[in-house]
């Protein structure tokens, strides 16, 4: 079995957290719904990653026979969200989303509208508790079992711990593997149902917020 690498996330790794992205929460958050549409689909996915990376200080991509397999991203307050320059391609991104279909148009602003509702009114009223957030921890399906999830929250405890972190906050749904979080110490402190209506179909997911205390 190849060795797992951790290493830092680069501009030349972004395609890949796409795919880890596509793999992880596809079916959740309807991207099948634009998998005909490549351009489209590269553009929302881009603005999806966009999202995890413009408040992250820190992020690693773990690496097993020249494949990612998994990564993380996290953020600690008052330090440089550097991560979020390492898109470059914004305005085409843009061009593309303005192309979109009307029906396409509706569904990308249902997903993104009522995913910001639901996590603001999570995070309204304890955001400023925190220190910092996990953003993002995924491992590909292949992997999983390797304790590559384990290894990769190691990585960022080591770092919140240098910030001198004292708590964190993590948003998770019902699709998620909660169940990773609990064992590894996060207590939920909060929940909300998000109700999305698609042009073709609704999904509901429960939305949780987890807290974790250094």
């Amino acid at each position: 079995m190849d060795a797992m690498i951790i290493r830092d996330i680069e501009e030349n790794y972004l395609p890949a957290l796409k795919s880890l992205i596509t793999e992880a929460f596809g079916k959740g958050w309807n991207l099948g719904r634009f998998g005909q549409n490549k351009d489209l689909l590269g553009a929302l996915l881009s603005v999806y990653l966009s999202i995890f990376l413009e408040p992250s200080t820190f992020g690693k991509i773990a690496v097993m026979g020249g494949n990612a397999v998994g990564a993380v991203l996290c953020s600690v307050v008052g330090e440089s969200t550097n991560l979020r320059f390492l898109q470059k391609d914004i305005a085409s991104n843009t061009l593309t989303l303005l192309a979109a279909t009307e029906a396409e148009r509706i569904d990308i602003i249902e997903h993104m509208s009522i995913s910001f509702q639901t996590i603001g009114g999570l995070l309204e009223n304890s955001i400023d508790a925190y220190d910092g957030g996990l953003e993002l921890l995924i491992v590909s399906e292949q992997a999983r079992g390797l304790k590559i999830g384990k290894a990769l929250w190691d990585e960022a405890c080591a770092y919140f711990n240098s910030k001198n972190a004292r708590s964190i906050y993590l948003i998770a749904d019902s699709a998620c593997n909660v169940g990773f979080y609990e064992h590894n110490g996060f207590s939920k402190v909060g929940a909300k149902k998000a109700i999305y209506n698609y042009t073709t179909e609704q999904k509901k997911f429960d939305v949780f917020v987890y807290e974790y205390r250094f």
